[in-house]
């Protein structure tokens, strides 16, 4: 009994991160790539793109994961694709961040207020899960107890467009304080140890050699 709970565990959990991280990290190489072309013909849109909500879009999808049971049913099938569209859906803009910020790195306060926002929508989001399973309220009461239990769409819609909103107010705000530190940067004096690589990549707002051609801490 006990190897068939471990196995059916790990089929559920280790398949599923497997085909989400390959698929949701291609996607998100290519996305990396785009955007390393657009930044070079563009300059302006490399401090513009912070303020894309990617982490409102991740952490608020998952919510509307029980709609996997709806299309096929209870089982392995339906709990192994719950996990591999939540890997995937944080696989994309993950690996896109990490290439983004390895080819252009940010000054280390803007590296701050990105991952306190990212805990931030990730907070609104939990918020609307864990709380109403032991008896608190908020938005998930609408979501799951009023409307996945009850199969009522209309309740589960209302919650999620008071998850969203909240979350994409929050995501715009840290965003738009995000930027900030970017325009007021300025360049290290003599003295002032620099946390680079033996490769010395490029300084935030420095111009990229090319898109196809080498970079300072290329691909």
């Amino acid at each position: 009994m006990k190897v068939s709970v471990l196995s059916e565990h790990l089929l559920i959990s280790l398949l599923p991160w497997l085909i989400g991280a390959i698929t949701g990290g291609g996607l998100g190489y290519a996305y990396a790539l785009v955007a390393r072309g657009l930044f070079f013909r563009f300059p302006g849109l490399r401090r513009a793109s912070m303020l894309l909500p990617w982490r409102t879009v991740a952490m608020t999808l998952p919510l509307l994961s029980p709609y996997v049971v709806v299309l096929v049913g209870l089982g392995t099938v339906a709990g192994a694709i719950i996990v591999g569209l939540f890997v995937f859906l944080f696989a994309v803009p993950f690996t896109a961040v990490v290439l983004l910020e390895y080819w252009y790195p940010p000054p280390l306060v803007i590296r701050f207020i990105a991952r306190a926002r990212t805990l931030a929508t990730a907070s609104v989001a939990v918020a609307a899960v864990g709380p109403p399973v032991v008896g608190s309220g908020g938005a998930g009461v609408l979501i799951f107890r009023e409307g996945w239990l009850l199969a009522n769409y209309c309740q589960v819609l209302k919650g999620l467009a008071v998850v969203v909103l909240l979350s994409l107010i929050i995501d715009l705000l840290l965003g738009a304080l995000q930027i900030m530190p970017s325009r007021a940067q300025k360049r290290p004096g003599p003295g002032k140890a620099r946390l680079v690589n033996h490769a010395t990549p490029m300084r935030w707002n420095d111009r990229p050699q090319g898109v196809c051609g080498p970079s300072q801490g290329g691909v």
